[in-house]
């Protein structure tokens, strides 16, 4: 058996950002500076604005998303509710208008009932069934002047 090694190969192109010998340039040093605003600069709607940093920006659209969502949380429970509380008042008129048309439909039956018994009660009470109806006609009648008089 032969020991194989691997093979390893180097390529030859420099990377982006490396010198041809293959080292990293060195960085630019960085360093922090300080400047102080002046005091008519500091003033007014800037100073609001420079009080403000991007984290508490960030904070406050956060806080303001979840007010939002919060509250229309609330508005959407408060709305299902109402109509829960709706669809159950419709439903007790609906049983209220069942019942009175029921009793409505009872009396009905008991009247229907009275009219067409009532021929028979008069007759055991010796009643005479009528003749045709009659009417009368007062178109063109004049009262007797001595009538009112008499009062």
């Amino acid at each position: 058996m032969s020991s194989a090694s691997p093979r390893v190969t180097r390529s030859r192109s420099s990377a982006p950002g490396r010198g041809a010998d293959g080292r990293t340039p060195s960085r630019p040093q960085l360093s922090v500076s300080s400047t102080r605003r002046s005091q008519t600069e500091s003033k007014g709607m800037g100073d609001m604005f420079a009080a403000i940093r991007p984290s508490r920006v960030r904070l406050v659209h956060f806080v303001c998303a979840l007010v939002f969502l919060g509250a229309s949380l609330v508005g959407s429970l408060l709305l299902r509710t109402q109509m829960v509380e709706d669809s159950f008042a419709i439903t007790d008129v609906q049983q209220s208008i069942g019942r009175l048309t029921q009793d409505v439909q009872e009396d009905q039956t008991k009247l229907d009932g009275l009219k067409a018994s009532l021929p028979e009660k008069a007759q055991k009470l010796g009643m005479v069934p009528g003749s045709d109806a009659l009417t009368v006609d007062l178109k063109g009648y004049k009262a007797p002047a001595d009538v009112g008089a008499q009062h």
